[in-house]
């Protein structure tokens, strides 16, 4: 893998402790990168079992960790859902470091509550789908790249799609229809932006072995009348087995790509979006 010697990175979403954000740091601060992280902060009800507690401090044990490659690390908390907060963010990396090359929109809305048909679905819900998993991603762009123009050597954007922006499923309209239109923003914010060496990319994981917090598996585990670890457990045992590879998809195989394409060695791909998936679609 090339080295990313003198990088920054800032990757959203980056607390979750089996999350693409934090494997995704740590890779990119073995590689040599310094790395901004930033997350939300949330209620210990949002946050999956091996969260709870104060064992684990989500972007600042991620910062810990990053530090112990002997990379420097910068945490924000950021509720992306406010224009004025991301923005804040932008500048406050900034002028930490003085510059980002690697911009990495990693957040997602937490799903479960949005899976119900689109007749029931709440307004409120698809709204807030579209602001974390859409208008935050624009709001980055926006607010990152006059820097990187600026500064005339390029950059990376890489956003963290799913396989449900090429599949709709039943009852994912608001989570598919945000991660279709994350293709749509990739590939426009692409074309815009290529004649500033600044590429644009989308990486489309499958089933990941997270562990981040889902509403929906949490009812699913209610109504089995187990812990939401034991049903997880069960969850990632059954996607393993319909993957043609064998397993289920690690953090670690997503972060890997994000590596890659966050490399000098990519910098003839934009506007891409490449699956991380086992083989379980082909798109």
């Amino acid at each position: 893998m090339p080295s990313l010697e003198g990088k920054v990175a800032l990757i959203t979403g980056a607390g979750g402790r089996k999350g693409i954000g934090r494997a995704t740091a740590l890779k990119l601060a073995a590689l040599g990168a310094d790395i901004a992280l930033t997350d939300v902060t949330r209620p210990q009800s949002d946050l999956p079992p091996q969260e709870r507690g104060d064992k684990w401090q989500g972007i600042e044990s991620v910062a810990e960790e990053v530090r112990a490659h002997g990379r420097k690390c910068q945490t924000v908390a950021c509720d992306l859902s406010v224009n004025a907060e991301v923005r804040d963010l932008i500048d406050t990396v900034i002028g930490e470091f003085g510059k980002i090359d690697i911009m990495i929109n990693n957040a997602r809305a937490i799903i479960g509550k949005d899976r119900v048909p689109v007749w029931e679905l709440d307004e409120a819900e698809w709204q807030h789908f579209l602001d974390i998993n859409l208008t935050a991603v624009y709001l980055t762009i926006k607010y990152t790249v006059p820097h990187m123009m600026e500064r005339g050597q390029g950059g990376r954007i890489i956003n963290t799609a799913s396989d449900a922006s090429k599949r709709g499923k039943a009852t994912s309209s608001a989570y598919s229809a945000t991660k279709f239109g994350l293709l749509g923003l990739t590939q426009c914010a692409a074309l815009d932006l290529a004649p500033h060496q600044i590429t644009v990319n989308s990486v489309c994981p499958g089933s990941v072995n997270t562990d981040r917090m889902s509403y929906q598996e949490q009812i699913a585990a209610d109504r089995q009348g187990v812990p939401l670890e034991t049903y997880r457990a069960q969850l990632v045992e059954q996607l393993g087995q319909v993957n043609p590879l064998g397993r289920i998809v690690e953090s670690e195989d997503v972060a890997n790509l994000i590596a890659f394409l966050s490399s000098d060695e990519a910098e003839m791909i934009t506007g891409q979006a490449y699956n991380v998936n086992g083989g379980t679609l082909f798109h």
